[in-house]
């Protein structure tokens, strides 16, 4: 199968939960369009692999020698020794995994070469204008691999929180006059912040957004952005705000909805370190 179409149609976060909940393989080739402001400005390539709905791998370039130049630039491993290694390597383990069984690459240092790479994902959910394809028939190169994978929801889920230009995605957030309801049953299964916590306990569509803003002591445009990531990760739907019969103020919330808070205090700070993040949370999983 292949997808193709413009990021006026379709956003980047927008893609990755269809290729998260489809589970799909492949390439995801990303094309910005040159700004026709800047003299010289080139159109500029990305690659991101996927596996079952989960990111492996990502380059800028088709020459597999993405993952050794991040490996050569920190001066993990000196260039004849891996490519003594490499020359050994089979051809479809990844060369990360390779390089960890060799004793060459530590966990932590497959963890950071991962998280370098997922950076690179980070500024493309800024697109506004560039056409992108997806190629479900697609080899994955196991040279650009560190045997590492994350979900497509949650690479979104994390970009989303540091992410600072939100005009690409201006008209995809909910209305702050609408409300939000669960469509989950339990708790959910993405890893959630703090804040995400405090608005998914407050889905059940008794309130605006702009109620759960004032509530949370939170400028509604950030509840509207935290809103669209549980929104993005199947947690929520936006639904019509019905006042009931005893016409809430827009302002605040009925106290039912306060007692269904959580009793147990969590904390508000979201750290704006993207890499620092991903490491904490890739080291959780090994």
């Amino acid at each position: 199968m292949t997808l193709s179409s413009s990021f006026t149609d379709f956003s980047l976060a927008e893609l990755f939960q269809l290729i998260d909940r489809g589970r799909k393989s492949g390439c995801l080739t990303v094309c910005t369009l040159p700004n026709i402001k800047i003299l010289g400005s080139k159109s500029q390539y990305y690659y991101i692999w996927f596996r079952q709905g989960c990111v492996v791998a990502t380059a800028n370039k088709l020459n597999n020698q993405g993952l050794l130049e991040k490996i050569y630039q920190r001066g993990l491993v000196k260039e004849q020794t891996i490519k003594s290694l490499c020359e050994s390597a089979r051809v479809d383990i990844p060369l990360g995994l390779h390089l960890k069984t060799q004793g060459i690459l530590s966990a932590e240092q497959l963890n950071l070469l991962f998280a370098s790479q997922l950076q690179q994902v980070r500024q493309l959910f800024e697109i506004q204008k560039g056409v992108f394809k997806l190629d479900s028939k697609a080899e994955l190169p196991a040279n650009e691999m560190t045997g590492l994978s994350l979900r497509a929801i949650e690479v979104t889920l994390m970009t989303l929180r540091v992410l600072k230009n939100w005009a690409a995605l201006a008209d995809a957030l909910p209305d702050k006059n609408s409300a939000i309801e669960s469509i989950t049953q339990g708790q959910p299964q993405v890893h959630l912040h703090p804040l995400e916590w405090q608005v998914w306990e407050f889905a059940n569509g008794s309130a605006t957004l702009n109620a759960i803003a004032s509530q949370l002591n939170q400028p509604v445009a950030i509840i509207q952005q935290v809103a669209f990531r549980l929104m993005l990760a199947c947690l929520v739907e936006e639904v019509p705000f019905i006042p009931p019969s005893s016409l809430l103020n827009d302002y605040s919330i009925n106290a039912s909805l306060t007692a269904r808070k959580t009793q147990q205090s969590r904390s508000l700070k979201i750290s704006n370190a993207f890499l620092q993040n991903l490491v904490g949370f890739l080291r959780s999983k090994t």
